[in-house]
């Protein structure tokens, strides 16, 4: 088995080596003599700009990015900026304020494959699912070669509307294309389990396990271990559970709760009660704005507090919590 790379990429290293490239770039513009060096870096600066920005919005800080996307030409940069700032606003919660400036765009850019997928992002936070596919479909319809995106939203939204068969048959596809992207094993592995196949939904998640370790990210990483989490879970399987939960764990503690979340569940399954209840309590210590930690940790105390309540406590770990991981792959 290859061995798993010891640095593990972020949207955060990502951004900062951006960053590095623009502030040299901007030095080397103010030192040039000759207009012809002078015009070549400042597309150069301004493309980098372009990165920049959508690097910030992969790591959240839209206002920023919304910013950055402003201050450039509407005319060389016009449908990768309205893209952009529609991501943003998307982000920001304001739909009415993305929805206008999309609309504008397709007047403007009616063929554009980005701004159609767009369209259908602001349309499934609006929580209308239906016009969001109508959107993926037109967008498909201008893609290029690479359609994976529009492809992978599709199928994203027809597991949502319990569509298991059709977003199976498109994600298969992309995995055939795509052998060694973690993100659609892992997608496939999200079907398995919602259909009600935990042990195909496991070989799934080994075989993205196997890919991440070849090229890690954080994102992939955390969809790779709680899918694994639930997969042992769901076969009864405790301990192989609980040792990937503290793995996962382990290796991203800063990055998302429901990894918290996954120890505290297997802990509380292996009988664990008061373990349990300090992995989780350090979980909303790490992440206080968390309220499906904080409502675990309330029930576990609550029933130490009445213990012939007689009640079986729900395990919130068990679920697999990617509807919180559709929005972030979006547009990548």
């Amino acid at each position: 088995m290859t061995q798993e790379k010891s640095i593990v990429i972020s949207d955060y290293e990502l951004l900062r080596t951006i960053k590095d490239k623009l502030q040299l770039s901007e030095k080397n513009y103010t030192r040039a003599k000759s207009s012809a060096k002078r015009k070549y870096l400042k597309e150069y600066i301004d493309d980098l700009k372009m990165d920049l920005a959508w690097a910030l919005l992969d790591c959240g800080e839209y206002e920023k990015g919304l910013f950055l996307y402003g201050s450039l030409s509407w005319e060389i940069y016009g449908e990768m900026k309205c893209n952009g700032m529609a991501r943003a606003l998307t982000e920001m919660g304001f739909y009415d304020e993305a929805r206008k400036l999309l609309e504008a765009g397709l007047r403007r850019f009616p063929n554009s494959y980005a701004l159609w997928v767009a369209m259908a992002a602001l349309y499934e936070n609006l929580g209308d699912d239906f016009e969001s596919l109508k959107c993926l479909e037109i967008a498909l319809q201008f893609a290029s070669e690479d359609n994976s995106t529009g492809l992978y939203n599709k199928a994203l939204i027809l597991m949502k509307i319990g569509s298991y068969g059709d977003a199976v048959s498109i994600i298969d596809d992309l995995i055939q294309k795509y052998p060694d992207d973690p993100k659609y094993l892992t997608e496939r592995g999200s079907c398995a389990l919602d259909m009600g196949y935990p042990q195909e939904a496991l070989q799934y998640y080994q075989n993205a396990m196997e890919a991440w370790r070849r090229s890690p990210t954080i994102y992939e990483g955390l969809c790779v271990y709680s899918g694994l989490c639930s997969s042992y879970m769901e076969l009864g399987m405790k301990r192989e559970a609980m040792e990937i939960a503290l793995e996962g764990l382990k290796k991203f503690p800063d990055e998302d709760p429901v990894l918290y979340h996954n120890v505290g569940a297997t802990f509380l399954e292996m009988g664990w009660r008061e373990e349990a209840i300090d992995a989780l309590k350090k979980g909303v210590k790490k992440f206080p704005d968390d309220e499906e930690l904080k409502k675990f940790l309330k029930e576990l105390e609550d029933n130490i507090d009445n213990p012939e309540d007689g009640e079986k406590l729900p395990i919130l770990g068990l679920i697999l919590l990617m509807a919180l991981l559709y929005k972030k792959l979006r547009g990548k």
